[in-house]
């Protein structure tokens, strides 16, 4: 049989019970080492003697540039989340959208033509912030990671 007093105590708990529950989680949200950095801005990295440009923009919409020393491309599209660190960039526009192309006829001469570029593929990757200005993604499809560092 319970004490009077232990009785009272737990009548007290279970009364401020809807309050605590809510201020324990409250006060460990605060606490939580964990920071979330935003993807919003412009960033850029170099792999491969190719530098990336990339432009996030918070309306769901992105913006794409890779320079090489023989060729520039560009994509855009929207951009979603789909899971915890993990970006799919869709692409709707593109360029170049033709290239020229050489044919050879016999063994000297040949001519060019445009040919149509096909739509470069959406893009899943996962990412990693290395802190507030750089951020590592992996591509994963291919498994290739580029680091890249929020221009100002």
């Amino acid at each position: 049989m319970k004490s009077h007093t232990l009785a009272h105590a737990e009548a007290k708990i279970m009364k401020l019970f809807p309050l605590v529950l809510p201020a324990i989680l409250a006060l460990g949200a605060l606490a939580a080492p964990a920071q979330q950095y935003s993807l919003v801005g412009q960033w850029r990295g170099v792999s491969n003697g190719i530098t990336l440009t990339v432009v996030i923009q918070p309306n769901g919409r992105y913006s794409q540039l890779a320079q090489s020393r023989a060729i520039t491309t560009q994509q855009s599209g929207p951009y979603w989340f789909v899971a915890p660190n993990t970006i799919i960039f869709s692409v709707t526009n593109w360029a170049p959208k033709t290239m020229p192309v050489y044919h050879p006829t016999g063994t000297v001469g040949g001519y060019y033509t445009n040919e149509r570029m096909a739509k470069p593929p959406d893009v899943i990757d996962s990412y990693v912030f290395n802190g507030p200005n750089t951020i590592t993604l992996t591509d994963q499809t291919y498994h290739v990671s580029i680091t890249m560092t929020r221009v100002p």
